[in-house]
């Protein structure tokens, strides 16, 4: 496909590696997936035009939209292929054999459906982990400090509630880089799925959305 998503796991990779919290800043998340509105490039391209030399009516055929098929809904139509046998009704979709095209169809929906769900994860993981304070160090340097004023009969409440806070934004670090590696390799399983469910070159662009659209992935 893809409008995917991407992680840039350095930054929250360095807290869960105990390198350096405090230049862990954000994990950015790009869901391509969202996609605006139904842009088919539908338009109705037939023109009435009234002929003045012999009374008769010309129906002009517009070269854009529904007219010649040559842009709009036609040009789409074309991209697809075989991918039309989506606009096969659900039940259809859920019940054909796996290696007919609609089968095949469904097996990308069903991919494309669970991509959907863990880049909607992913980005609840990213969100969970910018909502925590970036602590200044790592629980490994908090936890050395803890032990030696244990030893040296200190208090520790203080050192205990900022080891609390560490802990907790390397535990949402280590989350949200498992979420964005898993929507990242669910993508390559839809890519692929979509590439086996098409007869011609993967569509892009429109008509990979009007598919989605069919589909109701959007």
């Amino acid at each position: 496909m893809l409008r995917k998503i991407l992680t840039t796991t350095a930054a929250a990779a360095i807290a869960v590696s105990f390198v350096s919290l405090a230049t862990v800043t954000t994990m950015t998340l790009s869901a391509e997936k969202a996609v605006a509105g139904n842009n088919n490039g539908g338009g109705n391209g037939n023109g009435n035009g009234n002929g003045n030399g012999n009374g008769r009516s010309h129906n002009g055929n517009g070269n854009n939209g529904n007219g010649n098929g040559n842009n709009g809904n036609g040009k789409i139509a074309s991209a697809l292929g075989a991918l039309n046998a989506a606009r096969a009704n659900q039940n259809a979709l859920d019940n054909a054999a796996p290696n007919s095209r609609v089968g095949r169809i469904a097996a990308y929906q069903r991919e494309a459906i669970l991509t959907n769900d863990l880049t909607a994860e992913a980005a609840a993981a990213l969100a969970a982990l910018e909502a925590l304070p970036v602590p200044a160090r790592t629980s490994v340097d908090i936890q050395a400090d803890i032990d030696a004023a244990v030893l040296a009969g200190l208090d520790t409440t203080t050192l205990d509630a900022e080891l609390a806070n560490a802990l907790a934004y390397e535990t949402a670090a280590s989350s949200a880089i498992t979420a964005a590696a898993m929507a990242a390799e669910q993508e390559a399983i839809e890519a692929a799925a979509l590439e086996e469910a098409a007869n011609k070159d993967v569509p892009t662009g429109e008509a990979l959305e009007a598919l989605r659209v069919m589909l109701g992935l959007n």
